[in-house]
């Protein structure tokens, strides 16, 4: 109780200083004294994020209120989120629609989940989907989670452009086993933590979203920021564009070629990688004991997925 509490004083007096608050005013104008509230309120009623360290908490604030985003829970367009004892922006659906509209390319932008009684069929090559009738809704009113059997985004540009996709949930949650550090270490370690995990509709709902957006649409500097800022969504970005151009260039795999292994051996949950672990039981940046061992497998062993661990101490 007393870490947490000298930790809320420490974030207490980052948000008070002078330079900080002459930043968010700068940022946010008369916005700026509720923004602070809010990230007090959000960071008192989270244990995850206390376990963090503040300056990080305070970083991840920055960037909600550099691009004009409340970090408000119930509004949905940006969060704080505990990654170890690090805070990180997160961009949520609703956040991404924000800044489509500011970029004013926009003439409509739409995104949503899709419940059982709405959809007729889903045709996968073609992409074109069909709804039943609007009578015929129900679902929708009693908003179960359980009902939601895929997820729906579209837009028109002023230039008349429009275009639209669906993803189904096991794509979306297909789409998070693969990108997502965060779900990934939530299903090895039998976890709810990530968002993913705690609010899985939502995060499908951007992933369809920036998936439509990131094929057709247009970025705006702003967004590029947002989702560089959003470190796990960048880093997701940058492996699905990988994964298009090898899809689209028809190249086949080479599987006797071995890259070259990294220098650095350990890696902690939150991505950091350092060379040798001596006699260390956490990240030297971050302070995370979420640890990687990457040593060079044999070819008589497996190849399978890497769980993180918490290695036993004497190993390096």
């Amino acid at each position: 109780m007393a870490e947490q509490t000298n930790a809320l004083a420490v974030l207490k007096g980052y948000m008070s200083n002078v330079e900080v608050q002459g930043r968010l005013k700068d940022m946010l104008g008369k916005r700026a004294g509720a923004f602070t509230n809010s990230l007090l309120n959000i960071y008192r009623n989270s244990g995850a994020l206390q376990k963090c360290m503040p300056d990080s908490v305070m970083s991840a604030a920055m960037v909600a209120a550099s691009l004009g985003l409340p970090i408000e829970p119930a509004l949905g367009q940006a969060a704080i989120v505990a990654y170890g004892n690090k805070a990180q922006f997160q961009i949520m659906y609703k956040g991404v629609t924000q800044l489509c509209i500011r970029s004013g390319k926009y003439l409509t932008i739409h995104c949503t989940q899709v419940y059982r009684d709405e959809i007729e069929s889903f045709n996968p090559i073609t992409g074109e989907v069909k709804f039943n009738n609007l009578k015929e809704y129900k679902l929708r009113n009693e908003g179960e989670d359980i009902n939601v059997v895929g997820h729906y985004a579209s837009f028109e540009l002023l230039s008349g452009f429009r275009k639209a996709d669906y993803m189904t949930c096991a794509e979306a949650l297909a789409h998070a086993k693969k990108y997502s550090k965060a779900y990934q270490y939530d299903l090895a370690k039998k976890k709810r933590i990530s968002k993913w995990s705690l609010d899985p509709v939502p995060m499908a709902n951007k992933t369809i979203l920036l998936r439509l957006l990131t094929k057709y649409g247009i970025m705006s500097v702003e967004m590029q920021d947002a989702l560089v800022a959003d470190h796990e969504d960048f880093e997701s970005s940058q492996r699905q564009a990988e994964d298009r151009i090898r899809e689209q260039a028809g190249s086949e795999t080479i599987t006797d070629f071995e890259p070259e292994q990294k220098k650095e051996r350990w890696e902690c949950a939150n991505g950091h990688w350092f060379k040798n672990r001596k006699d260390r039981k956490a990240c030297p940046e971050c302070g995370s004991e979420e640890l990687v061992d990457h040593k060079p497998k044999t070819k008589a062993e497996s190849t399978g997925g890497t769980d993180f661990l918490k290695p036993s101490e004497g190993e390096e």
